[in-house]
């Protein structure tokens, strides 16, 4: 079978698409940033490598994804 793109990267477009529809934001390859409050004066940034929905109104840099 000759494939027109290889499904690893496909897998990859997809989870970036995935990630940026519910406001994640692509800072480099596996790495993204999610502004949960921006607006306040005081940012502190959680790093994680396996984001959950408690993290919702966290500022979060996940990384290795």
């Amino acid at each position: 079978m000759n494939l027109l793109i290889d499904l690893d990267e496909l897998e990859a477009d997809l989870a970036a698409i995935e990630a940026e529809s519910i406001g994640w934001l692509p800072l480099g390859e596996g790495a993204y940033l999610h502004l949960g409050k921006p607006e306040e004066e005081e940012v502190v940034i959680t790093v994680v490598g396996v984001p959950d929905a408690s993290m919702a109104g966290m500022n979060v840099l996940l990384v290795g994804w």
